[in-house]
């Protein structure tokens, strides 16, 4: 059944009244568009910060494997790595207390187990300033390479 009519007073009850929507205009709009953009940057922003790491490790391996070559020659004595005399008792060799130099960055080590002189081992630099490159447990001493960042 449809209920149809043509009387003039039942089709103003019929009406429904509408109430006027506020609008919010162009500028407003532009303003809560550039207001969610700044923060959705923020976000961004604070997150690459939080979440990156500081540094970079090395990213060739191969440049590893050189610095590890050349530490595994240091502690077996294939290279000439001087003794630094610290005690009478005591000696240690350049390249522990002072590290050495290959391709214009200076690189730490100490051994695992040993007695240490490099400048983690001695406290001048803590661990959140080093970046540990690798730990060696190949050979008959473990010995662990880092560089200051």
């Amino acid at each position: 059944m449809i209920k149809a009519t043509t009387h003039p007073i039942a089709e103003s009850v019929l009406r429904e009244r509408t109430v006027p929507v506020h609008r919010i205009g162009p500028r407003s709009f532009a303003v809560l568009v550039g207001l969610e953009l700044a923060l959705l940057v923020g976000v961004l922003v604070w997150a690459l910060f939080t979440l990156l790491p500081s540094a970079t490790p090395l990213a060739a391996t191969n440049d590893i494997s050189i610095i590890q070559q050349a530490v595994r020659d240091r502690i077996g004595g294939t290279v000439h790595d001087p003794l630094i005399t610290l005690s009478p008792e005591r000696s240690v060799r350049a390249s522990n207390l002072r590290g050495f130099e290959h391709g214009g960055a200076i690189y730490y080590y100490y051994i695992e187990g040993g007695a240490n002189f490099d400048p983690l081992s001695r406290g001048a630099v803590t661990r959140d300033e080093i970046e540990i490159l690798l730990r060696d447990s190949d050979g008959p001493q473990t010995f662990v390479i880092y560089r200051i960042l």
